[in-house]
């Protein structure tokens, strides 16, 4: 995979005369986002005791909320979503910078193999980063070229398994589609679960602080399942809830058909 690169149409400022620091947080975040590959891979999901949803089975973990389809043969999941416009949790510091992602991926719930695409938002002192991205574990996560997403952005992602070792992804943002093809990797791709996901990232050993996102619903939100198409409501399905360090549950995740909404509390 190649490394990832800022070019001058990624950055937020124009010119070295308009620059400010969120230049150089734009790729903090990045670089954290793709330094959780290792933390995900010690993280276990919490089963909350004998709790369901409306049936659905409920997990708690540390740093993802929504929901993940668990079965064989899964090819390929879709959904599309509104780039929420993050704030500051209640109590917290504008001074501090809050992040978070949303994405569809496929395996990385059932094992610890992950393909997926996504965007990724912070805010901190007002002012505000997006980035559209894409990963194939355990390579570092990379920023597509050529698009730029934003607060409102109606983004539509797919994440596809080609092979046993390989996998496009897709990314649809006004008006501009870009993609990536993965080839050869040394990761093989079970196809065991598909993922609709909000996640608070990891910096180093810890979670970045989790900003308040509002609400993420994944529309359209299906998986291609040995050659039929599944959606989360219709398929065995399981609500995850992001619990933090104290102990609170900070989301609230509803399955309806197609829909998954992911809500900030």
């Amino acid at each position: 995979m190649k490394s990832l690169t800022f070019a001058a149409n990624l950055l937020l400022v124009a010119s070295a005369a308009m620059a400010t620091p969120l230049a150089a947080r734009k790729q903090a975040a990045m670089d954290a986002l793709r330094a959780r590959s290792a933390v995900r891979r010690s993280n276990k999901f919490q089963a909350s005791s004998s709790h369901n949803v409306n049936s659905t089975a409920d997990v708690e973990s540390t740093n993802w909320a929504g929901a993940a389809l668990t079965t064989s043969g899964i090819t390929k999941v879709s959904g599309t979503f509104t780039v929420p416009k993050p704030t500051v949790p209640s109590g917290g510091s504008s001074s501090t910078e809050y992040c978070g992602a949303a994405w569809v991926g496929i395996d990385g719930y059932s094992d610890a193999d992950l393909i997926q695409t996504g965007v990724l938002w912070c805010v901190q002192g007002g002012q505000y980063l997006y980035e559209a991205w894409y990963e194939y574990l355990p390579a570092s996560l990379v920023a597509y070229s050529g698009i730029t997403v934003t607060a409102g952005s109606v983004v539509t992602v797919t994440a596809t398994k080609t092979g046993n070792n390989s996998g496009t992804t897709t990314l649809t943002a006004g008006g501009k589609t870009v993609s990536h093809t993965f080839s050869n990797q040394n990761s093989p791709l079970p196809g065991t679960s598909a993922e609709w996901i909000v996640e608070d990232f990891t910096s180093g050993s810890s979670l970045v602080p989790f900003a308040d996102f509002g609400s993420v619903t994944f529309t359209g939100a299906s998986a291609l399942v040995n050659g039929a198409t599944v959606t989360p409501g219709s398929g065995s399905s399981t609500i995850i809830d992001l619990e933090n360090s104290r102990g609170s549950i900070l989301t609230s995740t509803t399955i309806s058909g197609s829909s998954v909404t992911v809500n900030y509390v």
